[in-house]
């Protein structure tokens, strides 16, 4: 297991409201070890050395959006240092390659032909493998990420097809609204942004698989939620399985 590495101090405060849809009914969840990772349920076991280091969520009453406020003190180089640092590929083996891989077949196979008349962005998309995947079909796609880089957005420009794939969850809950706001100003006024991430829609309980501190799962969303979110920008979400969702300008 990867050498513990002690963390930045863990808030145990509450939440003063949902960040998604202000509700100030929030019930505590419970916690998750900052050591527990999606992979570890995959695994059967941990993959990485018990942390002692407690990570509470409350959940919302209305809407049922799941979050922390145990990293909301964390800067941008805490989060770098201790998730998505060399040891990510542990608690998310299909990060780097496979998900981006298969992604790219998904979108290729949906849109088909009409690709090759729009640009796309993908959005959060990690070291650029989605958008090196898509390149190599022969379409233009561009990559920006908070923690890898990646291609530089011209300022104002909107993209037709905006793909945002397992990044949510990973939003601080204090920065949902600016960063779901910079996300929609990149769709074009008849544009879709196809985004995915687990809902939790039935009461999950902390031990729910996808609540996942050392991977970064420290907003979880619900059918409800997301549609809060959309709503808030004039769009509606059609979510088409329970991972993947369209999001379309009402």
């Amino acid at each position: 297991m990867p050498e513990r590495i002690p963390l930045p101090p863990l808030l145990t405060t509450e939440p003063v409201c949902c960040s998604v849809c202000g509700w100030r009914g929030l019930s505590f969840l419970g916690v998750k070890d900052f050591a527990y990772s999606c992979n570890d349920h995959f695994q059967g076991q941990g993959q990485f050395a018990f942390a002692d280091a407690p990570v509470g969520y409350h959940r919302c009453d209305a809407c049922g959006f799941t979050s922390t406020s145990a990293l909301d003190a964390w800067s941008h180089e805490d989060f770098k240092a201790h998730i998505y640092n060399e040891a990510y590929v542990l608690a998310d083996p299909i990060f780097e390659v496979i998900r981006p891989q298969r992604n790219s077949e998904m979108v290729s196979a949906l849109w088909g032909r009409s690709l090759l008349g729009i640009s796309v962005l993908d959005y959060g998309g990690g070291d650029g493998a989605f958008s090196r995947f898509m390149q190599g079909r022969g379409f233009s796609c561009l990559s920006v990420d908070a923690f890898h880089g990646g291609d530089v957005l011209v300022p104002g420009a909107v993209y037709d097809l905006v793909t945002c794939f397992e990044v949510i969850e990973h939003v601080p809950h204090l920065g949902l609204a600016a960063w779901f706001a910079g996300l929609v100003a990149c769709l074009s006024p008849s544009g879709t942004l196809l985004l995915s991430t687990e809902l939790l829609d039935t009461h999950p309980g902390i031990d729910n698989w996808y609540i996942a501190p050392r991977n970064g799962h420290i907003s979880l969303h619900t059918g409800a939620s997301l549609r809060a979110l959309a709503a808030s920008h004039g769009l509606t979400v059609y979510s088409v399985s329970n991972e993947m969702h369209l999001f379309r300008r009402t």
